[in-house]
């Protein structure tokens, strides 16, 4: 992994802070400060009292004639000690994660503060006489020694009940640390907390450069460049990221060790648990988003904010991840009114408590799209200006054993909704459309493609009263049901992580990248075009399961198994963006696909002869036909007549 230490970002654990957050912690610290301070005179006091207290017990008389210089230098002893300690930088310190180097800078001021003590004397007596007995040399040793003692135990009282803890915990992973700033060395130093003791060997520095050999009395093994080498040098278990690292620096680190038995983990940085007690069990294990195959993308919403401001705006699968998504997005442009449509109440009243911040009108309407009277009330009660529509059928396999299923929603319900539009005079429809639509094997893939031919041809169809555009994702991180939930799901459940083909390559961005490609395009659309995000290349499925293990701080094979068991029906071996070149798009991360479609009466034939098969055919025909008709190289205006349910039917489509 050479040259990885070139993409590594600033050690953000030095960064300074906000002024609120320099604050807030400066007045911590001087709290704390002044506590110890206070209990540091208070040990002072009692224990050179003690100290005179045992030395009157062997010479009670000699004794009682100090007693009056004790108490003139009393004062004195306190507030030697106390600047004893401040010079030696004894505040300032969380001494809950003290170590040797924090013990010592307390010896030194108690020896510091005796050595003044006792000079002090000795020059005061003979500068005055020996008739002021002021105190015996004995007492100052003494108490100077208790004293130590007394302030040591108030700091180090928790660092040895953790030290005790470690000791009763042999099997501690050998750890390294990456980074060098203060989250770095405050991890080795808390060590013993959290849920599992940490035995940290050294760290990991981010910038070749550097050149400090030592961090919190541990050494520093070497640059990034290097770890893997120290990997194996020192048999480590485990490797603790406690600096901010780009993407693609997590990438390389977890591609470095997805085949070694190595448990990668993230610390959050002092900023991220400011209000917090920061013990170990914040450490969080990688996030995928960490591991985006790619830089995230980011498109410019600037233009949705005069599109969206002051709008009614209908989303259809507002429950969804990618229609829940939407729907709060769309909320932040001050919408005159949002109106999130679902045929699930579950989802639709769970996806209220995250669109609660906003203050536009949001009425969550529950509507099936199938439905036609219903939604031309929803449609005729609430006048939407712009439709968002994210609601389908969307599993594979499901919906290879019930193709009628798939068609009546994500067919019939799209020219339903395409209907409405024209009728109530919408201004903007956007379809979402997936990847699986281009040379679909499936009858999901085939259905949101003939989706994607009704939105394609609704403007031919209707007039130009509305704009009407269609968006491909590949597969959304985290959307409901996909496969990274359910690798997680298997994941905490001990294993085994199923994985149909190791070999599969798959597409992959963020639900908010999802999102704001629709947002983007519905300000970029002219009509009639299909909308395609740059998602880089392709991850093998094999690749995420063995990755997505690693998130979880364990490694695969060991902790968790992988077995594979085979494709199922419908499923591709690799997905494609687009059988035709892309186009270029006024966003540079954006590109416009131009499938051809059928003419319109052709397009309108085929969805009679759809309905004529789910009410009266069978499934495997269905199927047939739909394959057929969605994977043929459609010229626009071309013209073929279909004969529902005869197999002269999938003939002449092919």
């Amino acid at each position: 992994m050479r040259g990885i230490a070139s993409k590594v970002g600033t050690d953000n654990s030095d960064r300074k802070p906000r002024l609120s957050t320099r604050f807030a912690r400066a007045s911590a610290q001087l709290r704390s400060d002044l506590t110890f301070a206070a209990m540091d005179a208070v040990t002072v006091l009692v224990t050179y009292a003690a100290a005179l207290g045992i030395r009157a017990m062997d010479a009670p008389a000699a004794v009682s004639d100090y007693r009056l210089g004790f108490v003139f230098l009393l004062p004195l002893i306190v507030l030697v000690h106390l600047v004893a300690n401040f010079i030696a930088g004894v505040y300032g310190h969380e001494w809950e994660h003290a170590s040797f180097e924090e013990a010592m800078r307390l010896l030194f001021a108690s020896a510091g503060a005796a050595t003044t003590l006792v000079v002090g004397i000795v020059f005061l007596q003979r500068v005055t006489g020996s008739n002021l007995r002021l105190l015996p040399i004995g007492v100052v040793v003494l108490g100077s020694i208790l004293a130590l003692g007394g302030m040591g135990a108030a700091r180090f009282r928790a660092r040895m009940f953790s030290f005790r803890r470690v000791q009763g915990m042999v099997d501690s992973a050998p750890t390294v640390i990456v980074g060098s700033g203060r989250t770095a060395a405050g991890l080795a130093r808390s060590g013993s907390r959290g849920h599992q003791p940490l035995r940290v060997i050294g760290f990991v520095a981010t910038d070749p450069g550097y050149t400090r050999k030592r961090i919190a009395d541990l050494p520093v093994l070497g640059s990034l460049d290097e770890i893997d080498q120290i990997v194996a040098d020192h048999e480590i278990e485990q490797v603790l990221i406690a600096a901010q690292l780009d993407p693609s620096t997590l990438r390389d680190l977890v591609d470095l060790f997805v085949e070694v038995d190595v448990r990668l983990r993230i610390v959050p940085q002092l900023e991220d648990v400011l209000g917090t007690d920061g013990r170990l069990q914040d450490v969080r294990d990688l996030a995928v988003s960490d591991l985006l195959p790619r830089p995230a993308v980011d498109t410019d919403l600037t233009p949705i904010s005069e599109l969206l401001s002051g709008k009614r705006i209908l989303i259809t699968g507002a429950g969804g991840s990618i229609g829940a998504e939407i729907t709060r997005q769309v909320l932040r442009f001050a919408p005159e009114m949002v109106v999130a449509v679902d045929n699930d109440e579950t989802h639709l009243h769970d996806g209220q408590f995250t669109w609660n911040d906003y203050t536009a009108d949001l009425r969550p309407i529950l509507c099936d799209i199938r439905d036609t009277e219903r939604l031309d009330r929803v449609f005729r009660d609430h006048k939407p200006q712009v439709v968002f529509h994210a609601a389908a059928h969307k599993h594979v396999p499901i919906l290879e054993t019930c193709p009628e299923e798939a068609v009546k929603t994500n067919i019939f319900g799209t020219d339903n909704l395409l209907q409405a539009c024209r009728e109530h005079e919408v201004e903007q429809f956007v379809l979402i459309s997936t990847d699986k639509a281009v040379e679909p094997t499936s009858v999901m893939g085939a259905s949101k493609r003939v989706a994607e031919m009704l939105t394609q041809s609704a403007s031919q169809r209707w007039g130009d009263g509305c704009t009407h555009t269609a968006v491909r994702f590949g597969n959304v991180l985290g959307s409901r049901g996909s496969v990274v939930p359910t690798f997680m799901k298997q994941i905490q459940a001990g294993g085994p992580v199923t994985v149909t083909d190791p070999d599969m390559l798959r597409y992959f961005m963020t639900i908010s990248e999802a999102v704001q490609l629709v947002l983007q395009v519905s300000a970029l659309s002219k009509g009639g075009e299909v909308f395609v995000l740059d998602m880089g290349e392709p991850v093998r499925i094999g690749d995420l399961a063995r990755r997505m293990i690693r998130l979880a701080g364990l490694v695969p094979g060991r902790d968790i198994e992988v077995r594979i068991t085979g494709a199922r029906p419908g499923e591709k071996k690799a997905e494609i963006l687009s059988v035709n070149p892309l186009e270029p798009s006024e966003q540079k991360k954006i590109h416009v696909a131009r499938p051809g479609h059928p003419g319109i009466v052709t397009l309108l034939d085929m969805v009679e002869s759809l309905q004529g098969m789910v009410d009266s055919g069978t499934a495997a025909e269905l199927r047939e036909f739909l394959l057929s008709v969605s994977n043929r190289q459609w010229s626009e205006d071309e013209t073929i007549t279909f004969a529902p349910m005869t197999s002269e039917t999938v003939t002449e489509a092919g």
